[in-house]
């Protein structure tokens, strides 16, 4: 279903993500040219309204489109863990910022996204850096990525008319990209929001794990794609992992 929102657009929007990681994705597409764009989940529409600036012709989605805060867009109602509203190849662009992290089934999400792109259309996504330095102590000593989400939580939301899963796929980065990889999406950047100055005072185990790269050889690229799980983006990276795919068909 098709709705469209009637706030008043005070372009203030309150972002509902990192706050840098949509600046860092607009200069990692500045030297796009436009074309038809995919935002979801959009959140308040802060991106798609900045696509829309660019020249980009924007659908934004969403399963909460209530917080959507842009009048002059169109906003559809959908669910990352349900086959999208779309027609194959409608979409030159997708973008999910945060979202991967709340759904279900990400081989079904991503390929669904693979499926509304058009060949070698391009597809940008942000996920939190389960990968990093700091969430591999956290795992160690807590031995979960991040505090778990209480079904009861889930269900209150629910019964409130809330479709939010919490962070409930918490994959690090190289089973997120063998999850890309079967949907048909070839990685050809890996960056991050920002550099957390906190964490460069591990820097000496972030050498250590190139020098495990090293040893591993091959053997640890082909089987644990180490020369990119080990990477000073992904290790040494921010509190978000932003990817920039190509849909390999």
């Amino acid at each position: 279903m098709v709705q469209t929102n009637t706030k008043v657009c005070s372009r203030e929007f309150l972002s509902m993500s990192l706050d840098q990681t949509h600046y860092k994705i607009m200069d990692l597409i500045a030297h796009w040219s436009g074309g038809k764009a995919l935002d979801f989940p959009s959140g308040s529409g802060r991106l798609a309204w900045w696509l829309h600036e660019k020249g980009f012709d924007v659908v934004a989605a969403d399963s909460q489109p209530k917080n959507f805060q842009n009048p002059e867009l169109l906003i559809v109602s959908c669910d990352l863990d349900q086959p999208f509203p779309f027609k194959d190849n409608a979409f030159d662009c997708a973008f999910c910022v945060d979202g991967p992290e709340h759904a279900e089934n990400l081989y079904h999400t991503f390929r669904e996204f693979a499926r509304v792109l058009g060949p070698k259309g391009n597809f940008v996504v942000s996920y939190p850096n389960y990968s990093n330095i700091e969430s591999r102590l956290r795992n160690v000593f807590y031995g979960v990525l991040e505090p778990v989400e209480p079904p009861e939580i889930v269900r209150d939301w629910r019964r409130k008319g809330i479709k939010d899963n919490g962070h409930i796929n918490r994959q690090p980065y190289a089973l997120l990209r063998m999850a890309l990889e079967y949907a048909g999406f070839r990685i050809e950047k890996i960056t991050s929001e920002k550099t957390k100055s906190g964490q460069l005072l591990l820097l000496p185990l972030f050498l250590l794990g190139q020098a495990f790269t090293r040893i591993k050889g091959e053997k640890g690229r082909k089987k644990y794609w180490l020369h990119e799980s080990n990477s000073y983006p992904v290790f040494m990276g921010g509190n978000d992992l932003i990817l920039l795919c190509t849909l390999d068909q």
